[in-house]
């Protein structure tokens, strides 16, 4: 193994190995325990890796790796039947991917309109607080994973992606990403580890960017505290 890819290998074996169910119960234990209104980090493995709640009390991470959009609109469910809806000043959604996983006979058609279903049950599930959807952050060309995903199938939910910005903030990862990486002379390639996961490098640039959409959700959380 090269040694560039030990780092970044461990952390996402770190952040894949905790268990769904004790992701949760970690979540829901902080949230019980905050006295401030946190924001809540659901989506993904991209997102579960980033480490961007670090050094941020008022932020907790909720993402959980193979998660679905579905897992995120269940989680804001039981964080609701749990009664710490108000501890909560806002939710980052980074998820997509798994949900163009590849599979024989798709009906893309179908998919999309399903994907469409969730995202705005998780949209009205919190028009009370900031909500941010990050785009799903396109895999490269070439890699080890890059054969399991439908590359139509993410287009068309970044589409939906991108179309419900009247009604949650929409935080254009995918493009912000290849921009960030194209600042820094790098070709996007050398952002992922494998063509899907994103790599030590990548994260030099992918974590900023998330961290620039928990502010943005903090400033409005902290402006409508403030009414």
């Amino acid at each position: 193994m090269h040694r560039a890819l030990k780092p970044a290998i461990g952390i996402m074996r770190a952040a894949l190995g905790r268990s769904r169910a004790d992701r949760e119960a970690d979540l829901m234990a902080q949230l019980n325990r905050s006295r401030e209104s946190s924001i809540l980090l659901l989506g993904d493995s991209l997102v579960a890796t980033s480490q961007a709640q670090i050094n941020t009390p008022d932020v907790i991470m909720g993402a959980v790796g193979r998660s679905r959009i579905a897992d995120v609109l269940a989680i804001a469910s039981r964080v609701k039947s749990n009664g710490l809806w108000d501890k909560v000043g806002g939710i980052v959604v980074g998820v997509g991917i798994n949900d163009a996983e590849w599979r024989e006979g798709d009906d893309l058609q179908s998919r999309t309109i399903y994907f469409r279903s969730v995202l705005d049950a998780i949209i009205r599930a919190s028009l009370d607080i900031p909500l941010a959807i990050l785009t799903i952050t396109e895999p490269d060309r070439v890699g080890v994973h890059v054969d399991r995903f439908s590359r139509d199938l993410i287009e068309r939910q970044n589409h939906e992606i991108r179309a419900v910005a009247s009604r949650a903030i929409v935080f254009d990862m995918d493009a912000k990403f290849r921009a960030s990486m194209a600042k820094a002379g790098l070709e996007t390639s050398v952002g992922f580890s494998d063509g899907v996961h994103i790599s030590e490098i990548g994260y030099r640039h992918w974590r900023p960017l998330l961290v620039e959409c928990i502010e943005a959700v903090r400033a409005k959380s902290q402006q409508r505290a403030n009414v």
